[in-house]
């Protein structure tokens, strides 16, 4: 789990968020990078490269976040009324 809050910026296929609070004290105050990516109903957000916290013997390591818009499930039924 993690998660922040603050103003953000689009900067090309960046989005920059001045973070204001944080899970993590040691972003408050900081800028947190995010690139993105829109293709059609995807949405992919992803981290720059990091050293890896979970796995130290693989050196580095990103985050991915991926979303695709659902689909209309709304359905319209036909009634008659008497």
């Amino acid at each position: 789990m993690l998660s922040y809050t603050g103003l953000y910026r689009f900067e090309g296929d960046k989005f920059i968020t001045t973070v204001d609070v944080s899970w993590n004290e040691s972003w408050t105050g900081t800028d947190q990078v995010r690139f993105y990516t829109l293709d059609g109903d995807r949405l992919d957000i992803v981290t720059a490269w990091m050293p890896n916290p979970i796995h130290p013997e693989r050196e580095i390591a990103r985050g991915i976040l991926s979303w695709e818009r659902a689909k209309d499930r709304l359905r319209v039924v036909r009634g008659s009324q008497s």
